[in-house]
């Protein structure tokens, strides 16, 4: 498999841009040119974003937007925590069983892939509609020269921070390491709470290893180069010799899922947080979030170089499913420029989507 892709990090209002540029313009051909409403049944889609509070629902109502455009079609959720995700996933399609369309995590692809659990879809979306299609990010679903899955959604990371409690400790937003390390003691000495949160937790390794990419990425390390490993790298022990300096700071949040320190977030009480830029969107905002987007500043990673890793998730069928022409049918629904211009502002504008 590929290794996974590293971008420049860009702040909100920039990666808003580049979405709404790069969807704006989208062909009323595609749209047109839709699925045709000829089969009928229930399709299961699983997906951990289905329990994101406000996020999952907007998300799910463009998923369900199929069913108008086939009325014979019902869309079902499956809904499964991050941190379980891919045991559960496996061992519903070891069975043979499981949901009819899988949303596929890019550290999970190649598992499910190798051990040949997906239908190809190569012909699943229309030639017209290929056209649209990112080919960096839909690349990577292939396996063995066939398409197995299409890009669902691809996200870069940022560093965000609390402006009220920035403000409290006397920092500025950090623009390097050393900034980042002294506004974190600053910020946990003045305020009380932790000054960085970041996953730490080995329950959470997959999402792990890839947030911790970006300290590696930052760093301008590798972990292999020409099908060496290059563990030992200078590059690379400065990276986790910065994590760790962090870590034993004494002022960044440990022993914390995402989900918990999402959750302090949101109610003020994290000063920074290095995460996909997307989870940002479950945490300000809505009625029951006391931090509001106008209380957060984003920017790019303070590490020596510009790039950052990036999150994704590809969308595939279930080589068991027993409604893989419906399934088809509801691709070619989901990458029609109208499905995709939904799902960006469901997703938030945060992402380089499929078709962009």
């Amino acid at each position: 498999m590929a290794r996974r892709k590293t971008y420049i990090t860009a702040t909100f209002g920039a990666v808003l841009l580049l979405t709404v540029s790069a969807c704006s313009g989208g062909s009323t051909a595609s749209s047109a040119a839709g699925p045709k409403a000829s089969a009928g049944g229930v399709l299961t889609v699983s997906n951990w974003q289905w329990l994101e509070p406000t996020r999952g629902d907007k998300i799910w109502s463009v998923v369900e937007g199929y069913s108008k455009v086939n009325p014979k079609a019902t869309m079902k959720k499956e809904s499964v925590a991050r941190a379980d995700y891919e045991k559960t996933i496996s061992t519903q399609l070891g069975a043979h069983g499981g949901p009819d369309l899988v949303i596929i995590p890019d550290t999970y692809f190649a598992t499910v892939a190798k051990s040949g659990l997906l239908e190809p879809v190569d012909d699943a979306v229309p030639a017209n509609l290929k056209q649209t299609l990112n080919p960096t990010t839909n690349d990577f679903g292939k396996y063995q020269g066939k398409q197995l899955a299409y890009t669902w959604e691809t996200v870069n990371y940022a560093l965000f921070w609390n402006k009220s409690l920035l403000n409290k400790a006397g920092v500025q937003p950090p623009t390097d390491f050393a900034s980042l390390l002294t506004a974190v003691k600053a910020i946990t000495a003045k305020t009380g709470m932790p000054g960085l949160a970041v996953r730490n937790q080995m329950a959470e390794e997959t999402p792990w290893w890839v947030d911790f990419s970006n300290w590696i990425d930052g760093y301008g390390g590798q972990w292999s180069k020409g099908g060496k490993l290059t563990i030992d790298a200078p590059e690379n022990i400065q990276a986790v010799t910065a994590f760790k300096k962090i870590y034993a700071s004494g002022a960044m949040d440990t022993g914390d899922d995402a989900s918990a320190f999402r959750t302090k977030f949101s109610q003020g009480k994290i000063g920074m947080m290095i995460d996909n830029s997307s989870a940002l969107t479950t945490m300000v905002g809505g009625d029951t979030n006391p931090v509001k987007s106008a209380d957060v500043g984003a920017s790019a990673l303070p590490f020596p170089t510009a790039t950052s890793a990036n999150v994704g998730e590809w969308i595939g069928i279930n080589k068991y499913s027993t409604h893989k022409a419906l399934a088809k049918d509801f691709l070619k629904y989901l990458f029609s420029a109208d499905a995709q211009k939904g799902l960006a502002a469901a997703l938030a504008g945060l992402s380089w989507l499929a078709s962009c």
